[in-house]
């Protein structure tokens, strides 16, 4: 019966079966059965050690876990006729419900994203990378393959967590449904995550053994920053966008926990100024619906690099809906309410809001660079029939027309594109704010972020163009310098010239926010603006003319050295 199913698996899915043969070992069987059961039964200890059983450990006669009056956060024992203690044992079955909760989704995840990093490394360090991606499955059914065969023995420990897992959340009155719901986004973030890991293993196979360290070092981190740095803030900004990509906001009556219970979760939440949170599933849903989206996007990353080595990640269209849809789902997560009629000084909600518009965009458009600039085979390639086709009478519209959507050309235009894409919504902000002053700081912060996106765009292309086999290194080192070396700079001078601080962060990555926070009285501060985005036009103006002489330089020689053939 085995061999049969075994059969019937290698048939739907080869490189599953292959997966699978390779790590169910039985020495592998057993030794997760042991890590997944004994950490269940340390856990349970744990919390077994907390409950009020020994009168001589608790002696003020007080635990979280009694039913008595709350004195200094604990609450006293109360005893019943048999003078022994009465344990909320709801509570406690919440804390070993959350905890396993936490620990399972946490471990799965980072896990998981380390193993299939890890994977691709020792497969491409083997020789068979190449192997698998010419064989005649489809790339789908390949990755499929990996995703659910890679991870298996984390599966499997989840798998034997999840009798505990269930007992303890229906023993603290939890609903199945929403136990299954939080179920489903772990599941959704899985994916997620799974897929941006096969990415990351693929583009970024020039780090080397550091690879699957960094990317499941990079996963942990911002689960942890997240989960750390997100909980007590108000659920109407758009920095809680991030919200929906960890699985820790949506544990089930995560608020009924002493630790948690100042957790501004999601009662509070509004979509467009819409109240979302009368409903657990609608929260589920749109959280659903985001890991989807972004799941979307980054599978058709995957697949377009898994075949070809050489494409970008993602194209100049997809790059559009991608830009358009991150921008809309950050922009309804922002305090519409108090901007619109709220008591809130909406002058500075305004700007709270769209200064963290502009951080995520920040990390947006750096993987947009990252995702759609070509390196210099491609360019070289794009470069010699641009040449040819210039000569047949195609000329400048065919030229534009391809820098738009084109797969090989350069990304500068399509970076402009998804920037004034970001910009004309993020606009509307200033639009609703009345005050003239503070329209004034927005649109300065806006051109300012669009004028450092395309320096960077243009840097990163220029750095990708280079004759060195190196590129990729060249073009992080270059981007890193220009990001971190002017933020240094201010920050020295801040102690010693706190006035020209100001004027030196207006040429950093810092920019952007000083120009919305500065107190617009300041006449150095209007002066400043007023003269780096004209050197930033013209810093733009001499890469883009160094880019396009190099790429007129390669067209010309690529169509000489084809026509002398």
């Amino acid at each position: 019966m085995m061999h049969n199913f075994l059969d019937r698996l290698g048939d739907w899915n080869p490189q599953l079966l292959r997966e699978i043969k390779g790590r169910l070992q039985l020495r592998n069987i057993i030794l997760t059965i042991i890590i997944s059961l004994g950490s269940q039964f340390l856990l349970f200890l744990a919390f077994q050690s907390q409950l009020p059983i020994s009168q001589d450990r608790f002696l003020d006669n007080s635990n979280k876990y009694c039913t008595g009056k709350i004195v200094y956060r604990l609450s006293k024992c109360l005893l019943d006729e048999f003078d022994n203690k009465i344990i909320n044992w709801q509570l406690w079955w919440q804390d070993v419900f959350t905890w396993l909760s936490i620990i399972a989704c946490f471990s799965l995840l980072v896990i998981g994203t380390y193993l299939l990093i890890s994977d691709l490394a020792n497969e491409e360090r083997r020789g068979t990378l190449n192997f698998i991606s010419l064989s005649p499955q489809e790339s789908q059914n390949i990755l499929v393959g990996k995703m659910l065969g890679v991870p298996i023995l984390p599966y499997l420990a989840i798998a034997l967590a999840i009798p505990l897992h269930l007992l303890s959340g229906l023993a603290a009155n939890i609903s199945l449904a929403e136990i299954l719901s939080f179920d489903a986004i772990v599941l959704a973030a899985c994916c997620f995550y799974y897929s941006a890991a096969l990415l990351f293993g693929l583009v970024g196979s020039w780090l080397g053994g550091f690879q699957a360290w960094l990317g499941s070092g990079v996963v942990l981190g911002f689960l942890l920053l997240t989960k750390q740095s997100l909980v007590y803030i108000s659920t109407n900004y758009p920095l809680n966008f991030l919200r929906f990509l960890n699985p820790f906001y949506f544990i089930p009556e995560l608020v009924a926990i002493p630790n948690f219970s100042s957790i501004a979760l999601w009662n509070d939440f509004y979509w467009f100024g819409i109240p979302m949170a009368a409903s657990h599933i609608v929260i589920t849903g749109l959280a659903l619906v985001n890991l989807f989206c972004l799941t979307y996007f980054t599978w058709q990353a995957l697949q377009r690099c898994f075949r070809n080595s050489n494409a970008t990640m993602l194209s100049k269209q997809q790059s559009y809906l991608l830009t358009f849809y991150f921008t809309i789902s950050s922009l309804g997560c922002i305090n519409w309410q108090s901007i619109l009629w709220g008591k809130v000084p909406y002058s500075s909600t305004m700007k709270d809001n769209l200064a963290c518009l502009l951080f995520l965009h920040f990390w947006l458009f750096l993987f947009l660079i990252a995702a759609i600039t070509p390196h210099r085979p491609t360019l070289q390639e794009w470069a010699r029939y641009r040449h040819i086709s210039s000569h047949k009478g195609l000329g400048n519209s065919y030229v534009i027309k391809d820098l738009i959507w084109g797969e090989k050309s350069p990304s500068l235009v399509a970076i402009a594109l998804n920037a004034i894409i970001a910009i004309t919504f993020l606009s509307s902000l200033i639009i609703l704010v009345n005050n003239n002053e503070n329209q004034i700081s927005a649109v300065y912060a806006l051109t300012l972020a669009g004028s450092l996106t395309m320096l960077y765009a243009a840097l990163a292309q220029l750095m990708l163009f280079k004759k060195t086999r190196h590129r990729v290194i060249w073009a992080v080192g270059s981007l890193g310098a220009v990001i971190i070396l002017p933020v240094v700079i201010m920050v020295m001078f801040w102690s010693n010239y706190p006035g020209n601080s100001n004027f030196i962060g207006l040429f950093s990555v810092a920019a952007p926010l000083l120009a919305l926070y500065t107190p617009n009285g300041d006449s150095l501060y209007s002066i400043g603006v007023l003269f780096v985005i004209p050197v930033q036009g013209i810093m733009l103006a001499l890469l883009i003319l160094q880019l396009w002489r190099q790429l007129k330089k390669a067209g010309e020689s690529a169509t000489k050295a084809l026509f002398s053939r």
